[in-house]
């Protein structure tokens, strides 16, 4: 077989979905390089300490454990494959890779976090501790699904105690209190900091969300839109929990790999100015986005303005779907199928099919 030949059948192997196959153990984690897959045991060496990790996309990585020379450490998706079903080069292993890439068909490459810039000249964000810290996750993000790994995705921080974001007023400076509160920063399409939002985690607080005076709102930005490459579908839910909860659900759906979660931080768009959510849609829709599906909350009132919102949008170039969750429920607060089974059964809105989704919607929560 063709070297080029090879490499194209090895750009289509998924290791993630190799290792599932195989039955190999490991654990997704993020390095320097991006996303990583941390395998339990070396095909060399046999050390089963957790010391191998694997680039996600490329498959190239290492092992840190074991005896074996230099060379041996070393590993490209060739060469893993090899080493774990243990055959001298050539003719089996790529017959192997063959099957399997034909088996798995084309899917889009896995996606990593982009990287971002948090050093506005103005301001600062409230003391906070990146996570997950020292590889640990806090129980309210793991207790809602969302990883350590997924909270690197969006950047997320904590705030303890004593944290706060200082402002300048007519007074002089003053202080808002983001003590205890998840750290969820927002950013423009470039991964520059716009802005953020504190969410408390201990439940006694008089307000469930902050929003730093003095600085953009986050109303005027696509929440995770820096993260909008190289793609033609995004999914628009609202809040930062409801894109997460979204997240969780396609990434589980090896077709909805391509698809990229945004949210609008409310069932409104901003419009009328450069920096207005509208504006950031058209700026998308330049870097190749063709197909916006809106899942709002499941309210009357949030049907309505998701087809508002869908036909202007639609008026500008977009194809539109409007995706339809049970009565009065976010993405945040049903199964990750129930999230994916919206998804798919989408109506495509236009103005024609505009009152039938208005209807179904009324139907569904009578």
């Amino acid at each position: 077989m063709a070297t080029d030949d090879l490499n194209e059948l090895l750009e289509r192997v998924d290791m993630a979905a190799w290792l599932d196959r195989e039955g190999i153990s490991y654990r997704e984690t993020h390095g320097r390089s991006g996303q990583q897959l941390n395998v339990r045991e070396c095909p060399t060496c046999g050390n089963h300490d957790w010391k191998v990790y694997l680039n996600a996309e490329t498959g190239v990585g290492n092992c840190f454990g074991g005896s074996h020379p230099h060379e041996e450490r070393i590993f490209t998706k060739y060469r893993f494959i090899r080493a774990h079903l243990g055959c001298p080069p050539g003719g089996a292993v790529v017959e192997h890779i063959r099957l399997f890439a034909h088996e798995m068909g084309w899917r889009p490459a896995r996606r990593v976090s982009a990287k971002v810039e948090n050093a506005p000249a103005a301001w600062s964000l409230p003391q906070h501790v990146t996570l997950p810290h020292n590889g640990q996750n806090i129980p309210y993000l793991e207790n809602r699904g969302i990883t350590a790994e997924l909270a690197q995705y969006f950047h997320l921080g904590y705030c303890p105690k004593g944290s706060s974001f200082r402002y300048l007023t007519e007074q002089g400076y003053a202080f808002q209190d983001y003590s205890r509160r998840i750290l969820i920063p927002v950013y423009d399409l470039d991964g520059k900091i716009a802005t953020f939002q504190g969410r408390d985690v201990v439940g006694t607080a008089e307000k469930k969300y902050l929003f730093p005076p003095g600085i953009d709102g986050s109303g005027v930005h696509l929440f995770n839109g820096l993260n909008v490459r190289d793609t033609k579908r995004i999914i628009v839910g609202e809040g930062a929990f409801d894109v997460a909860a979204t997240k969780i659900a396609i990434d589980a759906d090896q077709d909805l790999r391509d698809v990229v979660p945004v949210g609008t931080f409310g069932k409104h768009l901003s419009s009328g100015s450069e920096n207005s959510q509208f504006a950031k849609f058209m700026a998308l829709k330049a870097r190749g986005v063709e197909e916006i599906t809106i899942m709002w909350d499941g309210e009357i009132q949030a049907t309505d303005d998701a087809v508002e919102a869908g036909l202007m949008l639609a008026s500008n170039g977009f194809r539109m779907r409007i995706a339809m969750l049970p009565k009065e429920k976010d993405p945040n607060e049903v199964p990750a199928e129930v999230v994916r089974a919206a998804f798919y059964q989408a109506t495509a809105l236009s103005k024609r099919t505009a009152a039938e989704i208005r209807l179904k919607r009324r139907k569904m929560n009578a």
